[in-house]
């Protein structure tokens, strides 16, 4: 699994050797939120001021504020002031050592590697400055996780600095679209893709015609599959600027159509690393580390983003994998013009104007959630691990701004924002730089808890099922201590639903650590699902079934409760106390 979460099944299933028998899903644990009704939509921001030293500036009041939407200026209906705890991250040997400020308040940071959006050299690069940071440590009381975008969680949150090393040293680059496009011929690269399909920029699309005509084939459907398509009405099919004008926007068409898939996949990668950070106590910090990528006309989906992390109270900072990045004004190695007389010279200037803009366009997602969460962008240098450092922290002081959008505005529609201090000054504002429209609410209907859900927050003892658990303390580093649980399941009282040639039923599993004041510090849910076959049945009728979980939480004393439900809602539910030592 690549969860710290690990449910082991009995000897007697491995004898079996069906996987397809028991199927194991787990995950963190996070328990329902209370439903709340409102009869008003309001637009949420969070607000960091800095001073010219990149500070955060603090004691600000509603009235320091204006709030301009499209233009137009929004009166404030909501404001708080968020103090987050001041930590500062390890020492790298950059400058001068760094003092630590803890006061008790564990930070969890999500290192989010883009790998979608990597080329190999990229990524190499980002792992030599990642683990060149972490030899510093992460410092105390903190802890990492590890996710991209291909290969989702690949290290649960830990303060064991090996295991994260260990975890970044695996990642790989998968990217699906070269900046050389589809077709080497003509070279219509993702950010020109999106300014002919998207943009509809007449310039970008006369540059790319005028290298489809320099293709070195005197028929213009013969130089790419993509070609072969309706022309313009009206359009002669013997035409060759009209012909090759259609072929053009099929094929920056056929690159959109990728690179919008590539970008939905990192938003819903992005979504899922944030649902796993929102769970954790304390500061939460989202690192997203990637070279860029195009998402022009994704409004709803960036928005959704910065919206589920200002609610969650995660701060979003971002690192530009490119580091100190340039271009020449020549075409890179491996992306040369495949014209018998080279690149054209319409083609060449539009690049050669295009390259700024080109690379603005690649990094606005990163920018806009770091300015729109209160984080920062490490760009345009080549120290990729200073920025680690300098990432991983959060904003000392932030400010919570809400107001009421227009209802005639529709919905769906994006918004620019803008927010400004009232009184002039040196101070530099960061925020969200739009939002969309909200739906209409819909009529209220709250969501209800499962039944499991209820026992979470209970300390009563139930038997339906006979359960044991035993537990051990794990053996990893010093700042990482942690919980091994092994619980055992007596399957002979359990009734199983006969479909077919196989005997269906479910286990839900959810374990967590209490402290002494009632708060959950750690909780992870997992489930086993069963389709028996008659042999395998009465093996674990005999034998029952194991299952052993991991949780890590600092040292000190808590209750450990574990609650098992089965498909048809009967459970078991134990509580024990245990001490975590260092």
């Amino acid at each position: 699994m690549k969860l710290a979460w690990v449910l082991a099944i009995t000897a007697a299933i491995a004898a079996a050797q069906q996987v397809d028998e028991v199927r194991v899903s787990a995950h963190l644990y996070m328990p329902p939120l209370p439903n709340i009704s409102t009869q008003t939509n309001l637009v949420q921001m969070e607000v960091v001021v800095r001073d010219q030293r990149g500070h955060a500036v603090a004691g600000l009041k509603p009235d320091d504020f204006q709030v301009l939407d499209e233009g137009k200026p929004r009166e404030i209906a909501g404001f708080s002031v968020e103090t987050r705890t001041a930590i500062q991250p390890p020492a790298t040997g950059h400058g001068p050592k760094l003092s630590v400020d803890l006061v008790g308040t564990p930070r969890s940071t999500m290192l989010f590697f883009d790998d979608r959006h990597t080329t190999m050299q990229e990524m190499q690069r980002m792992q030599t400055a990642a683990l060149k940071f972490l030899k510093g440590g992460l410092g105390p009381g903190a802890r990492a996780a590890v996710f991209s975008t291909t290969q989702g969680l690949t290290l649960d949150f830990t303060g064991d600095t090996i295991a994260v090393s260990a975890a970044i040293q695996k990642l790989r680059a998968h990217p699906h679209l070269s900046e050389n496009g589809l077709l080497p011929c003509p070279r219509i690269t993702p950010y020109m893709a999106y300014q002919i399909d998207s943009v509809f920029d007449f310039n970008a699309l006369q540059a790319a015609v005028r290298e489809f005509e320099s293709c070195g084939s005197t028929d213009p459907t013969v130089s790419s599959p993509l070609a072969i398509t309706n022309g313009p009405v009206g359009a002669s099919p013997t035409d060759p600027h009209m012909m090759g004008k259609a072929a053009v926007q099929a094929q920056a068409s056929a690159t959109m159509q990728q690179v919008r898939g590539d970008a939905l996949d990192t938003f819903d990668a992005l979504n899922n690393a944030m649902s796993l950070v929102t769970r954790t106590p304390g500061t939460r910090i989202f690192l997203m580390v990637s070279s860029g990528f195009i998402a022009g006309m994704l409004n709803t989906e960036r928005d959704a983003v910065i919206n589920r992390a200002i609610h969650a109270g995660v701060v979003i900072n971002a690192l530009d994998a490119k580091g100190l990045w340039s271009e020449a004004t020549e075409r890179p190695f491996g992306q040369e013009a495949q014209t018998p007389t080279g690149v054209p010279l319409q083609t060449y200037q539009y690049e050669d104007t295009n390259v700024g803009s080109r690379n603005d366009e690649m990094n606005r997602v990163m920018q806009e959630f770091s300015s729109g969460t209160g984080g920062l962008f490490f760009r345009s240098n080549k120290d990729l691990a200073q920025g680690f450092s300098e990432l991983l922290e959060v904003p000392e002081t932030a400010y919570l701004v809400a107001f009421r959008p227009d209802d005639q505005g529709g919905e769906g529609k994006y918004h620019k924002l803008k927010v400004k201090l009232t009184a002039k000054s040196d101070d530099f504002v960061q925020t969200r730089p739009g939002y969309v429209t909200p739906k209409r609410a819909a009529a209220f209907v709250p969501a209800q808890p499962r039944p499991i859900d209820h026992e979470v927050l209970t300390s009563n003892v139930i038997t339906q099922i006979p359960l044991e658990v035993a537990g051990r303390l794990g053996t990893g580093q010093p700042d990482d201590p942690s919980l091994s649980l092994v619980m055992h399941v007596d399957l002979s009282h359990l009734r199983f639903a006969d479909r077919e040639d196989r005997h269906l039923q479910r286990l839900t599993f959810v374990g967590e650590l209490v402290d002494a004041k009632g708060n959950m510090i750690a909780a992870k849910e997992g489930a086993m699902d069963f389709a028996l076959k008659d042999d395998t049945l009465t093996r674990l009728r005999t034998s029952g079934v194991n299952a052993t979980m991991g949780l890590n939480a600092p040292p000190g004393g808590y209750m450990v409760r574990v609650i098992v439900q089965d498909a048809e809602g009967r459970m078991a539910a134990q509580n024990q106390t245990v001490m975590i030592s260092k």
